[in-house]
């Protein structure tokens, strides 16, 4: 690149020879620009000690860990700057909002315009159980074929459903459960209203009893102490004389991008169900599908509704919903609950077609539900389908066949590349995020936590005012992050200012409620990403706050 750049490795000590600068795409260079331009790589890893301590004691504890997550991002890069390439975002904005929103790869936004244009043309229907695509998703191989180790989605068709998004799984679920009055749901404070809202609707309708577990906020919690929390709350609900039927929460919350662990909380119904009704496990798992390289079957959730637009990339409005539909002894040794479809137009079973034929038969509508095997699926502990709940719930009149089909492209592609290979790379940029937001303003300012890797998901909120003095005017950084409109402008501004998406959340706490911000990492990033992101954040805070650049 000449005689400046030859200057920076001068005057920088840096881990990479000249040799292997000269071979880097415009991209890597772009960050090799950035670590100069703050001094090396000790100011990448942000060693100002604001907030917590001494910028010293922080750069002993916390560079070690920046480094390792830095070089083993690089160490891949050229691949994944070749998958970046299989998107066609506009290069001028950086979206770290997949929470949100993803965006569909070039293979499948060529597939769904193709196809709606054959549909158009030919005028097509989508009657169908989609079955085929269905397969494929679920074991991430065609039909009667193994799947790679960590592709797919580890469970059988019958038992996968292309929902419409998550919040369309989440009332599928909720509402097609056999509740009774006083049952009880223990849920927690930081749901989304897709699983809330039908929730509510069940509470008003069959008289459920609805009880939350207050979740901790920041680095300070483990695995264990949330699967405690919720195994406490039952203890509690029984000692009051209260019968517990379900548990919900969100795999992460979508407020912190917290991963409650889902395998430890099934393991408390499991559990606590000994000697009670068996405990139902309900999931809103908004951003699993594209994110985590989860074995459904092995989590032995009950029911998990993801999102097919956000971290799966797959066209707007479609979601995956995984519903338990026969009983693997080693995940979840709990009989099948009671269920039935809230919407279909597929009955699952057969009927007596003669009755439903002759119109005169004042049986004929008797026998047509009565052959249906809804009804038997409760209490099964079969280790094979009972019916196939995933036909039934997917068969509902004329579908937009696109739309299913987009979710089964992104997913190949997923597959293709490896589930648990993207799992591994996004989540080490969160953990890069995260470890980079400890050092630069304090581990404090996290909202989710970094330290119990179980816990870990590529959702990253903190608080960007943290640490910082009070401002001229007297507002202090408290103050700030408890106000939605300043976390609201820095949120626009670095839209505005400098092209870079993400979004705030409104998180419940002792103190009230806080609005941190939330960043997203997805397999379209890299580190230098993540730089940039949080040296805006960092920027426009002070500029919201009425303080002088740093």
């Amino acid at each position: 690149m000449g005689a400046p750049e030859s200057k920076f490795l001068n005057e920088v000590k840096l881990p990479w020879s000249a040799e292997e600068i000269a071979g880097w795409s415009p991209k890597r260079r772009d960050f090799l620009r950035a670590v100069t331009a703050l001094g090396g790589l000790a100011a990448v890893g942000g060693l100002s000690g604001c907030g917590g301590g001494s910028g010293e004691a922080i750069a002993q504890t916390a560079q070690p860990l920046l480094d390792q997550y830095r070089n083993a991002l690089l160490a891949d890069a050229a691949f994944w700057e070749e998958v970046q390439k299989r998107f066609i975002l506009n290069p001028s904005k950086l979206f770290m909002n997949i929470g949100t929103a993803g965006s569909m790869p070039k293979v499948t936004v060529d597939r769904f315009n193709s196809e709606n244009t054959t549909y158009a043309v030919e005028s097509q229907n989508g009657y169908s159980n989609f079955l085929t695509q269905r397969t494929a998703i679920a074991r991430g191989a065609p039909a009667g074929q193994t799947p790679a180790a960590g592709n797919g989605f580890g469970v059988d068709p019958d038992e996968l459903v292309i929902s419409y998004n998550t919040s369309d799984g989440m009332n599928h679920a909720i509402l097609g459960i056999a509740w009774e009055r006083g049952d009880v749901v223990i849920t927690t404070n930081r749901e989304h209203p897709g699983g809330d809202v039908p929730l509510a609707v069940a509470r008003d309708r069959y008289g459920l009893i609805v009880r939350r577990v207050t979740l901790p906020v920041g680095n300070n919690q483990t695995a264990a102490g949330l699967a405690k929390l919720f195994a406490d709350e039952i203890d509690a609900a029984r000692a009051a004389g209260q019968r517990v039927r379900a548990l919900m929460w969100s795999s992460p919350d979508y407020l912190t991008g917290t991963m409650l662990p889902i395998r430890r909380i099934v393991d408390v119904a499991i559990q606590k169900s000994a000697g009670f009704t068996p405990i139902i496990t309900i999931c809103d798992g908004a951003h699993l599908p594209g994110m985590m390289a989860y074995d459904y079957a092995a989590l032995g959730v009950d029911f998990m509704a993801g999102a097919g637009h956000k971290w799966q990339c797959a066209a707007g409005s479609t979601g995956i919903l995984i519903i338990r539909n026969k009983v693997r002894a080693s995940a979840n040794p709990l009989p099948l609950p009671a269920y039935f479809p809230v919407v279909t137009a597929g009955l699952g079973g057969t009927a007596n077609t003669a009755a439903i034929a002759d119109g005169r038969d004042p049986n004929a509508q008797k026998l047509l539900v009565g052959t249906v095997p809804w009804a038997s699926r409760a209490g099964s502990t079969s280790a094979t389908e009972v019916f196939n709940i995933g036909n039934v719930i997917q068969s509902c009149g004329s579908k937009h066949v696109p739309l299913i089909n987009s979710v089964a492209e992104s997913c190949a592609m997923w597959d293709s590349i490896g589930r648990k290979k993207i799992e591994t790379y996004i989540l080490t940029l969160s953990r890069y995020a995260k470890e980079k937001i400890a050092t630069e303003w304090g581990v404090d300012a996290l909202y989710a936590p970094k330290d119990d890797q179980e816990l870990m998901s590529a959702l990253t909120s903190f608080d960007p005012f943290y640490g910082l003095p009070t401002s001229p005017n007297g507002t202090t950084a408290a103050a700030a992050i408890a106000s939605s409109t300043l976390s609201g402008q820095v949120v626009s501004r670095m839209a505005s200012e400098d092209n870079i998406i993400v979004r705030n959340t409104t998180v419940p706490t002792p103190g009230g409620n806080r609005y941190p911000l939330r960043m997203s990492t997805h397999l379209w990033h890299d580190v230098a990403d993540v730089d940039r992101a949080l040296a805006s954040a960092r920027r426009i805070a002070r500029a919201v706050m009425g303080l002088p650049p740093a």
